[in-house]
């Protein structure tokens, strides 16, 4: 099954988008093979200093280097988990999961379609 992309104008809702891309497109399973373009507005779980865990909010715009992810439907609804690589100028990269954000500019993510009756029958 041939990749899907996803374009979202500046503002857009990442999960929001998601999610509905999922519904019109019947995605049971997915998963994100690709990215290309910003995030802002967002909120990501990360490594802090010392080892800790943190939740950091971000109002500027940072590049998205590379997301993977799934989407899943489950419990009569759909689920993201997504991770990304993110950077800004000057900024020392960053990595995650991403809770939620909106595009910055035009932001395009490639999803993968997956049939699970043949996923399970290999």
């Amino acid at each position: 099954m041939p990749n899907i992309t996803l374009v979202l104008d500046d503002g857009e809702e990442v999960f929001k988008s998601l999610k509905t891309l999922a519904k019109e497109k019947n995605i049971q399973y997915g998963t994100i093979t690709g990215v290309k373009g910003a995030i802002k507005d967002f909120e990501i779980v990360t490594h802090g200093q010392r080892g800790t865990v943190e939740r950091m909010a971000h109002k500027k715009e940072f590049e998205v280097n590379a997301m993977s992810g799934k989407l899943e439907y489950r419990d009569k609804e759909t689920r993201l988990k997504l991770n990304v690589l993110i950077s800004s100028s000057g900024f020392t990269p960053m990595s995650g999961e991403l809770l939620n954000g909106k595009a910055a500019g035009r932001l395009e993510i490639s999803v993968k379609k997956t049939d699970l009756g043949k996923m399970i029958e290999a």
